[in-house]
């Protein structure tokens, strides 16, 4: 009797890793980049801390642009160059000369260049909004739909359109006797002032000629309209025009 003795053959058990999976799984790209960046400023965190300063502040002064207007493809294109410099340069950093020294320029082009950037944009900023904040004067922009003379309960229509605007107009009517032997009638006219036309609308204010009317009109508004309301002793004939205007913040 002959006895078949089956020699089993080693095979891949159950528990083994499968071919082309050995070891960790690979962390994501998000993550592997954390770790360059951590790698690279490792021993350069003066430097590194003030990149970021530069960083924020140059990105905080572009969004606050933006806030007030500016152009967003100016304000990307300035983010994108920003964040790919820094991207660039901080690997730089961690590399080490063949003394074993880290060379000088990486650190140098790091701290240079966003001041630089710092010292031409914050003037050229701050310039920028003393200017933008300043009261454009509109005075000979108003337009009165008048036919003078005018007489007591009269209505003038006054409008205004701008380039520039602002948030809040002053102005100030002045009152004239339509005839110059009679100047009695000046002082005793008053004046109702009405805006009649965007968020601002239907404000009214009171007051003698001369005195500042102010009337908030919004944000983004060019076209302001006011009615003008006369109230002068009877028989008076007067002459209306604009003393001054001014838009502000």
């Amino acid at each position: 009797m002959t006895n078949d003795v089956t020699s089993a053959t080693p095979s891949a058990s159950a528990g083994a890793d499968p071919p082309g999976e050995d070891g960790p799984p690979r962390p994501s790209w998000l993550r592997r980049a954390a770790l360059r960046v951590r790698d690279a400023a490792a021993g350069a965190w003066v430097i590194t801390l003030l990149l970021l300063a530069d960083l924020v502040t140059v990105l905080g002064a572009g969004a606050i642009w933006l806030t007030l207007g500016g152009d967003a493809a100016v304000v990307g294109v300035t983010a994108a160059a920003l964040l790919a410099f820094a991207a660039a340069v901080l690997p730089l950093i961690g590399r080490r000369g063949p003394d074993g020294q880290p060379p000088l320029w990486p650190p140098f082009v790091l701290v240079v260049i966003p001041l630089a950037v710092l010292a031409v944009g914050l003037p050229a900023w701050g310039t920028w909004a003393f200017l933008d904040s300043r009261p454009v004067d509109v005075t000979n922009r108003v337009k009165l739909a008048t036919a003078p003379p005018l007489v007591n309960g009269d209505t003038v229509h006054a409008s205004l359109h701008t380039d520039d605007p602002k948030p809040r107009l002053t102005i100030t009517f002045d009152v004239a006797p339509h005839d110059p032997a009679a100047p009695v009638c000046v002082p005793g006219t008053e004046l109702t002032v009405t805006s009649t036309a965007g968020a601002g609308r239907d404000q009214v204010q009171t007051g003698a000629p001369g005195t500042e009317f102010a009337f908030a009109l919004g944000r983004g508004v060019t076209d302001v309209e006011l009615s003008v309301l006369l109230d002068a002793e009877q028989g008076c004939e007067v002459d209306l025009s604009v003393a001054s205007a001014h838009l502000d913040d």
